[in-house]
């Protein structure tokens, strides 16, 4: 099956951008079975969030698991971040190929239930995380260099979508991509570290030195975490935002200045006499040229936001060249960068400020989250807070 898969989506790659991918095409065909299949609640061990339609509402929905595979865990989710991006997969901007009906979530903590017979480093009553990426082919030259997470040979390499992610009450993932969770981490704040925390300290490492002037625009979910990281490297942090009202908090994270991109003469500050060795980039923002203008000559712009598909980001090409700057993309991390983000924040006490909800309230966070109102980041507590049909999914397990 998994052959069978890999072929439609690479026969779907040759088709331009506004023809149907063959994958979305087979979609109904194809035996998606190895994900879970819905049924009765009676017959379930997988209670789940998830929408039915592109820019659904979420739903309360009922799975039964496939068996566990030799190499695999299951885990009970004990607590599940919401990420922008999930919005973005069910509102189908970063393009059609969805699998309805769709369970989000990627930024998952748990506690083990289960494990296949081949799992050596696990076992039931661990503490675990999982981020992203639930897979890769080992095989192709990006997984030789370690950089697993830009895997270009397995469809199947995401969390969720076909499979179902962390909006969930239980999951079973391959042993390879599941992390243990530092004991000092609070649990409840911890689950957006594996794709917020990620994907800011990923390029912070890769591009940036002690003393580097960086700076961090956006201050939410992404950049409230990038500040205190960049922070704790020794770089002297300069976070951007529109909202003068965050120059508190973003001091507080460990900026030393605080620049409103509202503000023209402060934005003229750091654009001329003030200018910037490394930014990275947040927010959704689709013209970036003033913000390209704080970065010196020879210095880097490195974009971590995805906005819609059909929004192109517009710059000034003569100053990229004739500056010799550096504009780069970065994609969360491999598992290597995982688990350096995770001994990070281990070490410097680094966390994230979220907002917690109960399973009932599932749909109302992902309300907040949708709408950009998250102080920083939503955070549901599923073990605590789910509800007594629980017992009949321990006796499934």
């Amino acid at each position: 099956m998994g052959i069978m898969i890999l072929e439609k989506c690479r026969l779907g790659r040759q088709y331009k951008q506004d023809e149907q991918p063959i994958r979305h095409l087979y979609m109904k065909a194809v035996d998606y079975s190895f994900r879970g299949v819905v049924c009765p609640k009676e017959e379930a061990n997988n209670c789940c969030w998830g929408a039915t339609e592109k820019k659904g509402e979420l739903k309360r929905m009922y799975f039964k698991l496939p068996a566990i595979q030799e190499d695999e865990v299951r885990f009970k989710v004990l607590h599940t971040g919401l990420c922008h991006s999930d919005c973005f997969k069910i509102d189908e901007e970063w393009g059609p190929n969805v699998l309805f009906p769709l369970v989000p979530g990627h930024e998952i903590v748990g506690e083990i239930e289960k494990v296949g017979p081949k799992v050596k480093n696990f076992k039931p009553g661990d503490i675990v995380s999982v981020g992203c990426f639930r897979d890769c082919c080992g095989s192709c030259e990006y997984c030789r260099q370690g950089n697993d997470q830009l895997c270009c040979d397995n469809p199947l390499k995401l969390t969720y979508d076909p499979f179902l992610g962390g909006y969930s009450t239980h999951m079973q993932v391959k042993a390879s991509f599941v992390f243990h969770m530092p004991a000092s981490i609070p649990l409840s704040k911890a689950a957006p570290i594996m794709c917020a925390g990620v994907t800011v300290f990923s390029p912070l490492k890769r591009w940036g030195t002690p003393g580097t002037r960086c700076g961090i625009i956006g201050i939410g979910g992404l950049g409230h975490m990038a500040i205190q990281i960049a922070n704790k490297m020794g770089m002297n942090v300069v976070a951007i935002s529109t909202t003068p009202a965050k120059e508190k908090e973003a001091l507080l994270f460990g900026a030393k200045e605080f620049v409103c991109s509202k503000n023209e003469e402060q934005m003229k500050r750091i654009m001329t006499k003030e200018k910037l060795d490394l930014v990275l980039n947040t927010a959704y923002i689709h013209d970036i040229t003033n913000y390209m203008y704080t970065v010196k000559a020879g210095g880097i712009f490195i974009q971590t936001a995805a906005p819609e598909n059909d929004k192109p980001i517009i710059f000034n090409n003569l100053d990229l060249v004739a500056n010799q700057k550096i504009l780069t993309g970065t994609l969360v991390g491999s598992r290597t960068e995982v688990e350096q983000t995770l001994d990070f924040c281990d070490k410097f006490s680094i966390a994230p400020v979220v907002e917690n909800y109960t399973w009932a309230d599932f749909p109302k966070a992902y309300k907040r989250l949708h709408s950009a109102q998250a102080r920083y980041r939503c955070v549901v507590d599923v073990a605590s807070t789910f509800d007594k049909l629980q017992s009949f999914f321990i006796r499934l397990l």
